[in-house]
């Protein structure tokens, strides 16, 4: 029953056009569910089961924020990008995910605050980023920057006893989703370099343990 009231409230938010609104559509949510739990299903049936772009972006932005240093989430948040970015890639219409991890929650007020924390960062990006190179947000890029994003997601669970490392896969998946939201090259070449600089600490640190 909730998962139908949730979904027909969504329908009152505009889907966002920019980083900044979709920050704001997150902190609506959040001010909507006040005092209660804001769900990942919650955040699905917000941008539409279809919107696997936006989708993505909002987990990994919801990852950067100070709320990353909750215990299993960076686990969870790599899960949802790694089976999403799959989905996609297989040309899947609608995104499905397991029913645990869809009712996976945060205190609607705490993830609000943190999101607070990014609405100076979202305004700047929307001003600094747009319309350039756009040839990296096309064709064979696209298959590029999707596997990087899985290979990243894939490495977030392990990354998690690392701490602040697991929000450099996060930081990517940002950097990738501006690249395709705003059609900006520059922000999937920045992407590229965390990927390579990740990957860079993860041999390192195999190279500790092994």
């Amino acid at each position: 029953m909730r998962g139908r009231e949730v979904s027909k409230a969504a329908e009152a938010f505009p889907r966002p056009h920019s980083l900044q609104e979709l920050v704001l559509s997150l902190e609506a949510l959040c001010a909507r569910n006040h005092g209660t739990q804001v769900s990942v299903q919650d955040v699905v049936s917000l941008l539409g089961p279809r919107s696997f772009a936006p989708i993505i972006l909002a987990i990994g932005l919801i990852a950067v924020t100070p709320i990353d240093s909750i215990p299993t989430l960076p686990t969870t948040f790599g899960a949802i990008i790694f089976l999403t970015v799959g989905q996609m890639l297989i040309g899947r219409k609608s995104l499905w995910l397991p029913r645990f991890i869809a009712r996976r929650s945060l205190p609607a007020d705490r993830l609000k605050k943190a999101l607070r924390w990014l609405d100076p960062y979202a305004a700047r990006a929307d001003r600094w980023f747009g319309m350039r190179l756009t040839a990296f947000t096309h064709g064979p890029f696209l298959i590029l920057i999707a596997l990087c994003c899985a290979g990243l997601a894939a490495l977030m669970p392990f990354l998690e006893l690392v701490p602040l490392v697991s929000t450099l896969p996060a930081l990517t998946v940002v950097a990738f989703r501006i690249a395709l939201l705003l059609r900006d090259g520059i922000a999937a070449v920045i992407g590229l370099a965390i990927t390579i600089q990740t990957l860079v600490i993860v041999v390192q640190l195999g190279r500790l343990i092994f």
